[in-house]
């Protein structure tokens, strides 16, 4: 009876076999320790509203006042400004992440599919923060000080930081040459889609929220395939450079606590509150990067004895288990039926 099936089906399988490429397929990972990535980062938040000192009658009298002009008035006054939050500096991380190459000898072709790094490794970039203002005129009480406006002034804030970098490769699989050199390697490029998420805060508050932007993300480097123990190494280089500029619909913020230097006299600090709306938020970036992956063979679906060719003999197997939920499941439904046999001759070499 077998003899009977196999005859049956190898013209089926032939013709079948027509149809696929010469591609073998690796689950690949990054390895973190070997792989490195430095990012100049700059995310620029421009936003308006008013600043007020914190006096308050009741809860803090001894606290800073603010009164708009030159000359005269009383009170504790709002005084309107423009500034731009600036979170800058270089990140250095150690990636982490997938993705899936497939590689076509034959056609000297590689593959990249699955795509998903983590550019930041599971440990947040700490970025330099700074708040550029330009404001009105203004005096305070409580220290006295005098702030002339028309100006933009840089004021350091402290560290600000960035919690997420992703990036997910959102098109179908890319292919790239692969050029062949004297030692038996490879050297490849790609271009890969992906969708870049970022999450940055500053003063714990978000001045990007992850939302994704598209971007490519371009691949270059050495491939090694090993057969003997079907196993493929990269070396990947990374060069990129981007800006890109979202809108941001939840940057209200209300009594933001700033303490600024006074400008005259030099040496005091005026207590303010801050409130005011980020519209949106612009990220610029260098990266760079050397990636090491390694992968590992994936398995063939219909490949029972293990040799990465779907043929004959997995029919054999399929057939001498018929009934069973041994070998012959190849769909993992628990049972060696026809449904075994037809993902077989699908996957046929």
């Amino acid at each position: 009876m077998t003899k009977r099936l196999l005859a049956l089906v190898a013209p089926i399988a032939a013709a079948t076999s027509f149809a696929l490429a010469d591609e073998v397929v690796y689950n690949c990972a990054l390895n973190a320790a070997a792989s490195t990535l430095t990012q100049a980062t700059d995310v620029n938040a421009p936003f308006a509203g008013t600043l007020k000192g914190n006096y308050d009658v009741t809860t803090n009298p001894t606290g800073t006042q603010t009164i708009p002009g030159f000359f005269g008035g009383s009170g504790n006054n709002p005084i309107p400004y423009t500034a731009s939050f600036v979170l800058a500096g270089d990140i250095v991380s150690h990636p982490t992440g997938a993705l899936v190459v497939g590689t076509d000898i034959e056609a000297l072709q590689v593959r990249v599919s699955g795509l998903n790094l983590d550019l930041l490794g599971g440990v947040p970039g700490v970025l330099g923060s700074t708040l550029n203002i330009n404001y009105q005129t203004f005096r305070t009480v409580a220290p006295s000080g005098f702030f002339p406006g028309g100006v933009t002034v840089p004021i350091p804030l402290g560290n600000g930081s960035i919690t997420q970098w992703r990036a997910t490769q959102t098109g179908p699989v890319v292919a790239g040459p692969l050029l062949p050199q004297k030692n038996g390697t490879f050297t490849f490029a790609v271009a890969v889609p992906v969708d870049l998420s970022v999450v940055a805060t500053l003063l714990d508050q978000p001045v990007s929220d992850g939302t994704p932007t598209p971007g490519v993300l371009p691949l270059n480097g050495t491939l090694t395939v090993n057969e003997a123990n079907n196993t493929v190494a990269l070396s990947v280089a990374i060069a990129n450079q981007s800006t890109t500029t979202q809108p941001v619909t939840t940057g209200q913020f209300t009594d933001l606590p700033l303490a600024i230097p006074t400008v005259i006299p030099a040496g005091g600090t005026a207590n303010l509150l801050m409130s005011g709306a980020v519209t949106q938020v612009t990220l610029a970036t260098n990266l760079t990067a050397a990636l090491a992956i390694a992968g590992t063979r994936a398995p063939t679906p219909g490949d029972l004895n293990g040799d990465f060719r779907v043929n004959s003999m997995d029919i054999t197997i399929c057939l001498s288990n018929w009934g069973a939920s041994t070998l012959g499941d190849t769909n993992g439904d628990g049972v060696t039926d026809s449904r075994d046999i037809t993902v077989i001759l699908s996957n046929w070499q």
